[in-house]
């Protein structure tokens, strides 16, 4: 018997990075480094206030309420506890609203799913500028089997599919923005729309530890009927939960495994401060454009804060904090919107949670807590818009939402160095409304 042997001659061709379609490259980038957050990813606790906006049927939006909730997550689940408790359950968010609209999976599910995933159609669509950033987007499909998303109301129940964008930053691998929208409805469910979009940010926890997470959040639902629920959210006073702290489970009989949450070399217990108190607070660490958002931060209590004639807060107290935002704008003219979170005050080494309103900043050049910009148009272009040869000139006053513990403020200039020693003023709120 002779057996024939046929050689095969394989041609290899090596693939580099030019000649990979826009953005794939990139995409690989984004992938490995979002997988490198979750890994680093310890148990994590923020103050979360979502504000509620309802328009009922030929009616018109109006304010519903404002919810304050506590989340512990480490990106694959979710705990929620009233603001201040340590007892941290599995029930939906929406069992302490008792009504209404309000949804969970902000940190990590949907960032897990749709962007670290190679299961889902994702399309290269170029560099656009958000919050004067330039930022690269990938547009993304999910099927209903894929998606996992359900969306429940009082009407019904089903699942849908997912398509929307993401925004990543092409030189940190970050990404910044997450949209999502439902499509696929099933036809007893009464839901013409759904749509989620998702703000993140580095947050630096610790001198070690930078990871990545949401900073705000917008979700609409709009029925059949007409109605629509807004909601708008926002994450505070974010830090390393330590390990001493009660988790409860109040589904015993689920099939998933209980999470296991980190341990952190910290002291986690942040005592609240009395409402009430004025404290002004002299900033410490130098502030300029260059800083990230993330950067932590820190800050001295510039006078003893006293109570019923009580020293609470002595002068020198240290004030712990980061940078929130800093958004670099050029049109009309160039600006920033900053925004400087404090999260906590040691007191004779005690650590106390910082929740307070700003009541007041320093004067300085620059800095306001409101933009008026103007723009006057032509002869010709008024003819052209209003039918007429006069001009006419349209002034708009932008301001800014405050959230407890952070000064969000404009400046105005092209290059932004805060001045040393900027103080702002601040009375500090309870908890609980």
């Amino acid at each position: 018997m002779k057996w024939a042997a046929i050689i095969g001659l394989i041609l290899v061709v090596p693939v580099f990075a030019d000649d990979l379609p826009a953005g794939v490259l990139l995409l690989s980038r984004i992938k490995i480094h979002t997988k490198e957050q979750f890994h680093r990813l310890t148990a994590i606790s923020c103050l979360e206030t979502v504000q509620r906006e309802l328009q009922p049927p030929k009616g018109k939006m109006r304010p519903l309420d404002t919810i304050r909730l506590e989340v512990l997550t480490t990106g694959e689940k979710e705990l929620f506890a009233s603001p201040g408790e340590r007892k941290f359950s599995e029930k939906h968010p929406l069992s302490f609203a008792g009504g209404g609209t309000l949804g969970d999976g902000l940190f990590g599910p949907y960032l897990k799913q749709i962007v670290t995933s190679e299961s889902v159609s994702v399309q290269y669509k170029g560099e656009q500028e958000i919050g004067g950033r330039r930022l690269v987007r990938y547009d993304y499909q999910v099927p209903p089997f894929l998606s996992g998303q359900n969306i429940s109301i009082p009407e019904g129940s089903g699942q849908v599919g997912l398509h929307g964008s993401f925004w990543a930053d092409p030189q940190t691998y970050e990404v910044a923005r997450l949209e999502l929208h439902a499509d696929n409805v099933p036809p007893g469910l009464p839901v013409t729309e759904m749509t989620t979009r998702i703000d993140y940010a580095p947050s630096a926890l610790s001198n070690n530890l930078v990871v990545l997470l949401p900073q705000a959040a917008e979700s609409r639902l709009v029925k059949q009927s007409g109605e629509i629920s807004d909601n708008r959210v926002q994450f505070t006073h974010c830090r390393i939960f330590g390990a001493e702290s009660t988790i409860d489970f109040d589904a015993p009989d689920s099939p998933e495994p209980a999470p296991r949450f980190g341990t952190a070399a910290v002291d986690d217990t942040l005592r609240p401060l009395p409402a009430g108190l004025e404290v002004a607070v002299k900033l410490r660490s130098r502030v300029s454009e260059e800083m990230a958002v993330g950067t932590l931060i820190d800050g001295a209590v510039a006078n003893t804060v006293s109570l019923k004639h009580a020293e609470m807060i002595p002068a020198g107290s240290m004030v712990r904090g980061r940078v929130r935002r800093m958004e670099r704008y050029t049109d009309p003219f160039p600006y920033f919107v900053v925004g400087l979170e404090f999260t906590e005050v040691e007191v004779q080494g005690i650590r106390n949670l910082f929740y307070a309103e700003l009541i007041a900043m320093d004067p300085a050049p620059g800095i306001s807590a409101f933009l008026t910009t103007s723009n006057t148009t032509t002869a010709a272009q008024a003819a052209d818009l209003f039918g007429g040869q006069s001009s006419r000139q349209t002034i708009q006053t932008l301001s800014l939402y405050q959230l407890p513990g952070v000064a969000t403020f404009f400046y105005r200039g092209s290059k932004l160095e805060l001045p040393a020693d900027f103080r702002t003023v601040w009375k500090t709120r309870a908890l609980k409304p």
